[in-house]
């Protein structure tokens, strides 16, 4: 999964501007000015000079609501990481997790869609790209979306209907 005639900034900028428009739209709650904080460019500690985490909020596996994240208008919130390799004017996202949690009255408490590294056993097992609906456990695979595309996902969709069927 790669985007041509990009940069690592350029994903980050995109990334930035996503999160931007989800605000002036009235989805998110978290304040553009506290972007800055949550949105984090890192080269990672490999010997790849060309390989780069971007990530927003804190990895929170333990899903504490305390750690740093994005926040929905209707109490939805969100962290994501993305690795990615910058070569050749291309960029090539290699592993990323996002996961969205969802206020207590949800039957399910969290969506996490994976892509795992290459070097991950699930590739082996066919499941690279997948997805956690609600236990971390349970994975199904699914089609491959795009960092940006589970971004949009994550600010306009996944909407918590007004009555909950029992």
């Amino acid at each position: 999964m790669s985007i041509e005639n990009a940069t690592a900034s350029k994903v980050y900028n995109l990334i930035l501007s996503a999160l931007r428009r989800g605000y002036d739209d009235g989805k998110l709650a978290t304040k553009p000015h506290e972007y800055q904080k949550l949105l984090q460019k890192t080269k990672t500690s490999s010997n790849t000079s060309n390989i780069i985490e971007i990530v927003g909020g804190a990895k929170n596996f333990p899903r504490d609501p305390n750690e740093p994240h994005f926040a929905r208008v209707d109490g939805c919130w969100f962290d994501f990481a993305i690795t990615l390799k910058e070569a050749n004017k291309t960029v090539e996202f290699l592993g990323f997790n996002f996961e969205i949690r969802f206020p207590e009255a949800m039957f399910v408490k969290f969506l996490r869609f994976d892509r795992n590294l290459p070097e991950h056993n699930n590739k082996e097992r066919g499941l690279r790209f997948h997805i956690h609906p609600g236990h971390d456990d349970l994975m199904i695979h699914a089609p491959p979306m795009s960092p940006l595309e589970i971004l949009q996902l994550f600010i306009y969709g996944l909407d918590i209907p007004d009555k909950l069927r029992q």
